[in-house]
């Protein structure tokens, strides 16, 4: 996406941000009656990694107006697509089942996972761009997980080969799908000497020689470790700019779905001591985002901003555990009502 300058609004604290954030997600929804109602703005097919952000605000504030709106959003989800869902509307409705304890979410995810062809299904990503595949058979692959679905290895099997065809000048974006690949895989199964590409066959010559146990290490070598854009996510795997109007880091998805690879496989093995990583990246995000809760595409230049942004945002707030380890926990934490 070229970048469109703008100016982004001073950091606000992490607590006051995440309400920021999320009462601007509650203020925007659709609510009145229709085939739209809890969607946002334009942003329909997005729905589900908005609804996602919803929940783990939840999680973190116990502000039931972030539950309700996230259970409107998954009755759209349920009404609209529930029989054929994108991949972060399946990793939503399992979130939806985690807190609200209503199974129809779940289960509605299971049913459908449970009735595919899902060889057919998973080779239909070959015809989009390959981060385009990654980002969805990751959601696709979380959710198999998380509902039980008979095929969910599969799954996650799909997800490594979609993996290793990533590149820098054959996907939109490189070190975005690394981070929710990392992030996919590191919750569905061991993170071991499985290699990306074993045989050197269908990848990109980026993965040669490299297990699933690399993957962390490898994420955490393109985060910033100093100058403009510090503490942010490169987006390519050459840490260079795209091309003209565009930067080499510091935008929003990159850095969200960075830091959420570096939590997933942070919990998966703690030895892997990313706590750091993790505080950093996060500290930085919240400079994207403004005082009424806009979060733009870029963290320090601005651009556009979209309520997705805003949802996946929200899921790059590590879990209450994380951030007790984190040492700022108890700030979420009192808040709850």
């Amino acid at each position: 996406v070229l970048l469109l300058v703008s100016s982004a609004a001073a950091a606000l604290p992490i607590p006051e941000a995440i309400e920021a954030v999320a009462n601007r997600l509650v203020a925007d929804q659709i609510t009145t009656p229709g085939p739209l109602q809890g969607t946002w703005p334009g942003e329909a097919d997005f729905t589900g990694s908005i609804v996602a952000g919803l929940a783990n605000a939840y999680l973190l504030t116990g502000n039931a107006a972030y539950k309700n709106a996230a259970e409107l959003g998954g009755n759209y989800i349920l009404n609209t697509h529930g029989s054929h869902p994108f991949g972060d509307e399946a990793y939503a409705l399992a979130l939806l089942s985690d807190i609200t304890g209503n199974p129809t979410y779940a289960s509605t995810a299971k049913s459908f996972y449970d009735s595919l062809d899902t060889y057919g299904y998973i080779s239909g990503f070959k015809g989009t761009d390959r981060s385009n595949a990654v980002f969805y058979v990751a959601q696709h692959a979380v959710a198999a997980h998380k509902v039980g679905a008979t095929d969910a290895g599969i799954w996650r099997q799909a997800l490594i080969q979609y993996l290793a065809r990533v590149g820098d000048d054959v996907a939109y974006f490189p070190v975005q799908s690394l981070g929710v690949a990392t992030w996919a895989l590191s919750q569905t199964g061991p993170m071991d000497d499985t290699r990306v590409d074993p045989f050197g066959l269908i990848g990109e010559p980026y993965w040669a020689g490299v297990e699933l146990d690399d993957l962390a290490a490898i994420l955490a070598s393109h985060q910033v470790g100093t100058g403009s854009y510090q503490d942010s996510f490169y987006y390519r795997f050459d840490h260079t700019a795209a091309g003209p109007g565009f930067e080499p880091a510091g935008y929003t998805e990159d850095t969200v779905f960075g830091i959420l690879g570096l939590i997933a496989a942070n919990n998966a093995n703690p030895g892997l001591g990313l706590d750091g990583n993790i505080l950093a990246g996060r500290l930085a995000l919240a400079s994207t985002v403004a005082s009424d809760g806009v979060v733009y595409e870029h963290i320090w230049s601005g651009g556009a901003s979209y309520y997705t942004y805003a949802g996946e945002w929200l899921q790059a707030i590590p879990e209450p555990t994380t951030l007790l380890l984190l040492g700022i926990g108890g700030l979420f934490l009192r808040r709850r009502r």
